[in-house]
Formats: C-alpha cells, structure tokens, sequence
C-alpha cells in the first residue's frame, strides 16, 4: 500500500518515476538470440545490446537509459529508414501493441530482417498488465490498442503475414510478470 501511495504523491508533485525498463527485466533471457548485426525498435533509451542499433523517435517518449538514437523514426506512423534483409536480428520491447494494426507493425520489422533472421517481441499480456497496473497504483499506458493482447493474439497475427514462416525459437507467457517473450526464426519465401 506505502509504494502506491508514494507513486500517487510523486505524481501529483510532478516528480519523474524512475523505473527499470523492460529490457531490463528480460536480457538475460533474449541475449542468447541477439547475435550479429542487429536493431532495437523503441527502445526508450535501453538497447538490448549497446552495439544495437537504435532506432526511436528522436528524443524517445520512455526514459530508461541513456542510450543514443541511431536512427530517428516515428516507427508507427513511417516506414522504417532501412533497407529490406539487413539485420540479423529485429529486437522490440513493448511497442508492438502500441500499433492499431499489429499485422502491419510485425511486417515493418520483418521486412528490414533478413531471411532467417530472428524477431523479438516483448509485450504485454494485457489483461495481466492491468492487473498489475490496478495492483501497484502505476497508470495504464494509453498506447496500448489491444484488449485481447497476448501470446495466442500475437501468434495469430503473425500467422496472418503473407510469405514467410517461422520457427519459435523462445517462447515465455508472462514468467516474467506480465510480460510476454517471442523469438522467431523468419523464413522469407524466395529470400534463402
């Protein structure tokens, strides 16, 4: 009860929550998958990995670290500045529920991966995130578009993109509070 009442006065008072990032709470489990040339999509100051390339909004809108923006772009509303099959690894932590068409959202960050490259995905089951959010006091992040957010959700999504296959490398259903942790191995027709 203390913590919520001290994020309540925090918040009326104005004054920044520092919180761990995502990231944060899962490396150890997504590291072993972050091998080569790689990015981060969104990832508000705390890349996977420093040699990631950071790809965000120029100043992001989270504020976990001091990791630098490599490559400014408002990923939701434009097309990522990268070209097709360049990374061996697409890294992103809690923005893809943060699309109103997560098909699209997965298709943005499969087209810069190369085939046979492997996508991570943290993100909310979102039932679960709102019963932490209720639990601790901490206000519901108003991004997020999709009720039904979660493993099967996610899954299904991917099911629906055109011209690929996949392999689930690493799959954890909220062991980590509410969050959920994929990575798949794309395989991309014609690109092997």
């Amino acid at each position: 009860m203390l913590p919520k009442l001290i994020t309540k006065i925090k918040r009326k008072l104005g004054i920044p929550l520092n919180y761990p990032s995502e990231t944060s709470k899962v490396r150890s489990l997504v590291l072993p998958y972050c091998e080569g040339y790689g990015c981060d999509i969104g990832f508000g100051g705390d890349k996977i990995k420093k040699e990631a390339i950071g790809i965000d909004f120029a100043t992001p809108y989270a504020h976990t670290g001091k990791d630098k923006v490599d490559i400014a772009c408002d990923v939701i509303n434009n097309t990522i500045p990268v070209n097709e099959n360049t990374y061996d690894y697409v890294y992103s932590s809690h923005l893809i529920e943060d699309f109103t068409n997560t098909k699209q959202g997965l298709e943005k960050f499969i087209r810069i991966l190369k085939s046979k490259g492997i996508l991570i995905l943290v993100f909310p089951d979102q039932g679960k995130y709102e019963a932490h959010c209720k639990r601790t006091g901490q206000l519901l992040n108003a991004y997020h578009k999709h009720a039904e957010m979660g493993l099967q959700y996610m899954l299904a999504q991917v099911d629906k993109i055109e011209e690929i296959t996949y392999e689930v490398m690493y799959q954890s259903d909220c062991e980590i509070d509410y969050n959920v942790i994929l990575a798949l191995k794309i395989y991309k027709y014609g690109k092997d």
